[in-house]
């Protein structure tokens, strides 16, 4: 069956109905634990009974132990220990003229299969380029997607069709954050790579468009991304042009190869850090209220 308890194996402990986000698992009038038929189509496929499961007697459709389900590595790092990752990692815009093992590339990857997410992880896509000479080849089609944000904002009409369009939130962030910076013409590449910094590795994350949730779970799979770079010794940080530039010029949509279809959400820029810091750099983010 591709829903099944092992009634057989089955401690009959229960937290398997406990944990499942939908209640698809619940309790018949024989005391046996049982997948409820009528509410299958709303399970989310995330693993939760079969990992909180002491025996090992549920299947899952999809899902397999030893395949998707490992068991916990031994060594449990403490808040102290993370706190300590967190605090060494920056959003690292220098790099060595080193090219990064496609190995460790792989092992960052390996990671994104722990993220938690939102909906249909299945639908995400990333798109991979460790190679620093095709990356450097798409550069002159972002610089000129960058000259024409300034055009842009600088037109009343076009102005207010952006906004219209991709919404207030990425309109100011456009307007107050991309726009001054191009228009300082720091990104101009007579004066270097100041817009994937000379990163040997770009990371692409896309999807298509309508998607669930794919906004959200680019963000989560590129953060563990930049998390598992610091891990191995290498340096990472996000980048919204190369994506905003992907989803306006064809040209560099078909130089990536993103499905005409996709759209790209958020990239990571990756390689051996350059410099290194001597201070951890704390930032008030929120405003925190607490309500009790």
């Amino acid at each position: 069956m591709a829903y099944s308890i092992n009634l057989e194996t089955c401690s009959k402990c229960r937290l398997c109905t406990e944990v499942c986000p939908s209640h698809v698992i619940g309790v018949n009038e024989n005391k046996e634990t049982y997948f409820i038929p009528e509410r299958l189509s709303i399970c989310l496929k995330c693993g939760q009974c079969m990992a909180v499961c002491q025996t090992g007697s549920i299947t899952v459709d999809g899902l397999a132990y030893g395949r998707d389900l490992i068991d916990l590595p031994g060594v449990y790092p403490g808040y102290d220990q993370f706190v300590s990752l967190l605090s060494h990692r920056r959003s690292v815009r220098n790099y060595r003229k080193k090219p990064v093992p496609e190995e460790m590339v792989q092992q960052i990857l390996e990671t994104v299969s722990y993220a938690p997410f939102g909906a249909s992880p299945e639908k995400m896509h990333v798109t991979v380029i460790n190679n620093r000479e095709r990356i450097e080849k798409s550069l002159p089609d972002i610089e000129r997607f960058l000259d024409n944000i300034v055009k842009w904002i600088n037109n009343p009409i076009a102005s207010t069709m952006i906004r219209r369009k991709k919404g207030v939130e990425t309109f100011n962030t456009v307007k107050n954050h991309l726009y001054p910076i191009a228009l300082s013409g720091n990104y101009k590449l007579e004066r270097g790579d100041r817009i994937t910094r000379g990163a040997p590795v770009l990371m692409i994350f896309h999807a298509e468009r309508g998607a669930e949730e794919h906004t959200s779970n680019a963000f989560i799979f590129a953060t563990y991304v930049i998390l598992a770079a610091q891990a191995l010794g290498l340096g990472a940080a996000m980048n919204g042009i190369v994506p905003a530039a992907i989803n306006k010029v064809k040209s560099l949509q078909e130089y990536f190869n993103i499905p005409e279809n996709h759209e790209a959400v958020i990239a990571v820029i990756a390689g051996w850090p350059k410099y290194k810091y001597q201070k951890a750099i704390k930032r008030k983010h929120l405003h925190i209220h607490n309500f009790n």
